[in-house]
């Protein structure tokens, strides 16, 4: 299949904001919200994304994330094959979806899986990572220039087809370089050439080491430093390689380091990727990467947000390029999109009976989610880069949140509210499906959009007087506007707002009497 486009201004790019702490993504000149499916390992190829196209439908994902393998775009060295590539574009076009690329390298979850054979074959060309007992694995090390240059070559060459092939459409608005990059099977590299390095005097370039070898810099986080400092320099070159070729955003994804039990880099996490401490000497060794993303499948909301906070830091937005889809997961996504300039979300893999149960269509938890968040994006991005956003989502034992505004005061409570000591209060739902983000669009107006929620507006403590409820509208966002389906009242408000378990939005007025 043969794509051709004539050329055109970028339809993606990163913009700088207003308080210049953190980029936002734009795709054709007004802020995004990816709500991605991400397809699995081996789905990278047409007839499947065609397969899948019931399923992605219902998923309500404005975004497809697509695998492309090395080896599937340059199987003889230097000889390139675009049909799979081409093929993603023109579904992802017929579908309606914008398209994510995953750049599988040559690093695949710690693993050099998705490199060529001919890369596979020439081990002495192409150097392995050694353990500590001599023994190679599967993993390219990140010392070997000629990988590197090899892996910059045909990611490069992919950049520039996508250039000539997408740029008047834009259909790929963001491509991933390498997948949860680093090393599994080690701490590091063991081989002569990388324990020379080693037991050398740390470069001058890597951010924040002093004077002294690695050891002495890092004690026993040493290793991970020092396959740091390679991985990210490798990956940055490649990302650069790309970059001048076709200046589409470029993100990495990490396995992050916070996982239960024992911290063991190169067993619990890949050594070498760009986890939480070691995050700002990777954007500062490789520049060309616009957003380092945290792959996230906590379902508890403690660790699940301790994650996500190591990398909502200024000059990187919050992304989360995996995650579940449970309703723990579905939780947890409106607690990362409420977060100022999140890039968004992606479900990690999906198959044709996603969305179907006994043979009928289901609704599930994360295509919720993405149904309302994608309708109402217009409205909300720019509410919530300005501070005018809060979220509340259902938790274990947490069925009453509240939410804080100047002068107003908004209590989410999840399940059936019912009276008693302490006012009415939720009862929490039974699938903890409670969620709700709620924007002030107006002194005295709010968006509100969720599910399995119950709100009510109050004065805050201390506050003379009352609120009334003036109009309560639900509806639907056209072009960055609300348009209401049909006004509430009666019986529908008397008993509190309601965003029942299959979502609602609704633009609610209110008027402070005193």
């Amino acid at each position: 299949m043969a794509l051709s486009c004539p050329a055109s201004a970028q339809h993606s790019r990163m913009v700088a904001s207003n308080n210049g702490s953190k980029p936002t993504l734009e795709v054709d000149g007004a802020p995004y919200l990816l709500l991605g499916i991400q397809l699995n390992n081996s789905s990278g190829f047409p007839a499947e994304f065609r397969r899948l196209a019931p399923a992605i439908a219902r998923s309500h994902a404005n975004t497809v994330m697509a695998p492309i393998g090395w080896e599937t775009v340059e199987p003889e060295e230097g000889r390139f094959d675009w049909s799979v590539v081409d093929g993603l574009i023109a579904e992802a076009r017929t579908q309606n979806v914008r398209l994510v690329l995953l750049w599988f390298g040559t690093w695949k979850n710690g693993n050099m899986s998705y490199v060529p054979a001919w890369v596979k074959r020439d081990t002495a060309r192409f150097p392995r990572v050694m353990t500590a007992d001599g023994r190679p694995i599967e993993v390219l090390s990140p010392i070997g220039a000629a990988s590197r240059d090899a892996d910059a070559r045909a990611f490069a060459a992919l950049m520039a087809h996508l250039k000539a092939v997408d740029a008047a459409r834009g259909t790929v608005i963001l491509v991933q370089v390498q997948n949860e990059a680093g090393t599994l099977g080690a701490d590091r590299d063991h081989s002569p050439a990388a324990e020379a390095l080693f037991r050398a005097q740390v470069p001058a370039d890597m951010p924040g080491a002093e004077s002294g070898e690695w050891t002495a810099n890092y004690a026993e986080r040493a290793p991970e430093a020092f396959m740091a400092y390679h991985t990210a320099r490798y990956v940055g070159a490649v990302a650069a390689a790309g970059k001048a070729a076709y200046a589409l955003p470029l993100y990495v994804n990490v396995w992050p380091r916070e996982q239960p039990g024992l911290l063991r880099p190169g067993d619990s996490s890949p050594s070498g990727g760009a986890v939480s401490w070691l995050l700002p000497q990777w954007r500062r060794l490789a520049p060309a990467i616009d957003v380092v993303g945290v792959d996230n499948y906590d379902t508890n909301i403690a660790p699940y947000t301790e994650i996500a906070e190591a990398y909502d830091v200024p000059g990187n937005p919050l992304f989360v390029p995996e995650t579940g889809g449970s309703m723990a997961h579905a939780r947890n996504a409106f607690w990362t999109v409420a977060r100022p300039h999140a890039l968004g979300i992606g479900k990690f893999g999906i198959g044709p009976d996603f969305g179907m149960k006994d043979g009928k269509e289901s609704v599930e938890p994360i295509a919720l989610d993405y149904r309302l968040l994608g309708d109402v994006a217009p409205l909300l991005l720019p509410l919530r880069d300005a501070g005018r956003v809060r979220v509340a989502i259902e938790q274990d034992g947490m069925a009453n949140v509240p939410m804080a505004f100047p002068g107003m005061e908004l209590a989410a409570r999840f399940g059936a509210v019912r009276d008693g000591y302490g006012g009415p209060r939720g009862q929490g739902n039974a699938d903890l499906s409670g969620r709700v983000i709620a924007a002030q669009v107006a002194p005295d107006r709010y968006l509100l959009t969720g599910a399995g929620t119950n709100l009510r507006f109050a004065l805050p403590l201390g506050q003379a007087g009352s609120v009334q409820l003036v109009t309560v509208e639900e509806g639907h966002v056209d072009r960055g506007r609300f348009v209401r389906d049909r006004l509430l009242n009666g019986d529908e408000t008397a008993f509190g707002l309601i965003l029942p378990t299959e979502g609602r939005t609704l633009m609610v007025t209110v008027q402070v009497n005193r």
